[in-house]
């Protein structure tokens, strides 16, 4: 009977050793591979700008500057001549002086422009680890900086 009791515990000893052994490399894995992930993120942005533009507006064919070149021309004609005729020639010199000397106006057209500026941002995400374990070779995510060649627990 004691060889039967010493037997049965050996067994059951030697049994739990090779479970353990087992369990045990199958937890632990060597670090054969790590590549760092990021992720890029693009952002537009508005910004509000004032845009203004000038336009310059020429009026050549104003009437009333017409008409008064041509009456201090007549004017100017008639003082300084008694020749019949001279008005005449002064009110059409008076005219074509103000028809060649136009009025300028100059407008101004404002509005808002949304003008979007755009950036990538890039941000580090995570970890890719290969790990080899005793069975087979499987890939994990992690937070973790590890380097090749580290011995790392895994678990499940």
């Amino acid at each position: 009977m004691k060889k039967f009791i010493i037997i049965t515990i050996l067994t059951y000893l030697f049994s739990t050793s090779i479970s353990i052994a087992t369990d045990f490399g199958s937890k632990w894995g060597v670090v054969i591979d790590v590549t760092p992930i990021s992720v890029t993120t693009n952002f537009s942005e508005p910004d509000r700008r004032l845009v203004c533009k000038k336009s310059h507006n020429y009026n050549s064919s104003n009437f009333a500057n017409i008409a008064v070149g041509g009456l201090i021309g007549s004017v100017i004609g008639n003082k300084i001549s008694d020749v019949h005729g001279a008005g005449t020639i002064g009110a059409l010199f008076g005219s074509m002086i103000a028809l060649d000397n136009p009025k300028r106006q100059v407008s101004e057209t404002c509005y808002e422009k949304t003008i979007y500026s755009h950036r990538k941002v890039t941000k580090f995400s995570h970890y890719d680890v290969k790990v080899r374990t005793k069975r087979k070779i499987i890939n994990i995510q992690s937070s973790t900086p590890y380097n090749v060649h580290d011995v790392i627990f895994l678990t499940n």
